[in-house]
């Protein structure tokens, strides 16, 4: 069964294998926090959130990867508008050997309607 949450990630895969960054982006709501080992990085607008996203892809062109698969693991709605989801991305080659897997938790938002990431964990792979 689709939800709103699936079909925003499902949408979101789509984006990411488009691996155009203005597109990528259209996903997020600023100001954004990415939570990383890098550190916390506030992104406060969307010019910034297509800067992050033209460096963002280039690992998963690097790796040749053109499908990108989301598995919900977990999905908590905190209140009315806000969710918290914690996603399996498995990234697969042109041949369909899997590359890569990756984890990460998403805070959503509903903004006018559409679900929009406005927080993400990136975990150590």
């Amino acid at each position: 069964m689709s939800t709103p949450v699936t079909t925003f990630f499902n949408e979101y895969a789509n984006a990411l294998m488009s691996f155009s960054a203005e597109k990528i982006s259209g996903f997020y709501h600023t100001p954004v926090t990415i939570y990383s080992e890098q550190g916390v990085m506030a992104v406060t607008d969307a010019a910034e959130t297509v800067a992050f996203w033209k460096e963002g892809v280039k690992p998963y062109e690097t790796q040749g990867i053109v499908n990108a698969l989301p598995k919900i693991l977990s999905e908590e709605q905190l209140s009315g508008s806000t969710f918290i989801c914690k996603v399996l991305w498995n990234n697969f080659d042109g041949t369909g050997k899997e590359v890569s897997s990756e984890t990460n938790f998403y805070i959503l938002s509903k903004i006018k309607e559409a679900l929009k990431i406005s927080g993400l964990i990136l975990m150590k792979q």
